[in-house]
């Protein structure tokens, strides 16, 4: 993904990094001179909240989340995140050219095929199209994103 797409529906984004004893904030905006980094900002996560990984009190999550901003002034309206670990699974196939929706049909109908999923009803996944097969274009590449 070129990093500059990221700025084509607003002049700022906002970084959340999300991990096990603390959480970061970073805001970069787009200027004439290019892009700077506007803020930052770290605090702690409590003991406890995420443990190896694993979420086991949201509500305290929603909490640092909302004091993180508001500590921030961040007042960004893109938020790019991302998430790590043994529950996230990238996968890169070779499929078929097609619209984007009949793409997305065929991902969740097919899941097991690309995915170690029976049901995507219970995962939550999104893909992206990287383009045309180099060798075959009649074939496009695209990365599936699960977790």
């Amino acid at each position: 993904m070129d990093f500059k797409n990221l700025f084509s529906q607003t002049k700022s984004l906002v970084g959340l990094d999300i991990g096990s004893t603390s959480m970061k904030l970073a805001e970069i905006v787009s200027t004439s001179q290019g892009m700077t980094l506007n803020r930052f900002l770290q605090i702690p996560v409590p003991p406890g909240v995420i443990v190896e990984g694993v979420l086991h009190d949201p509500d305290a999550l929603a909490g640092v989340i909302k004091e993180l901003f508001r500590n921030s002034g961040c007042k960004g309206k893109g938020i790019v995140t991302s998430l790590s670990g043994n529950s996230v699974i990238i996968k890169k196939v070779t499929l078929a050219q097609m619209e984007e929706a009949e793409l997305r049909e065929l991902i969740h109908d097919e899941a097991g095929k690309y995915l170690p999923f029976d049901n995507m009803d219970d995962v939550n996944y999104d893909f992206q199209i990287l383009g045309d097969n180099e060798f075959n274009p009649n074939q496009m590449e695209v990365i599936i994103v699960a977790a």
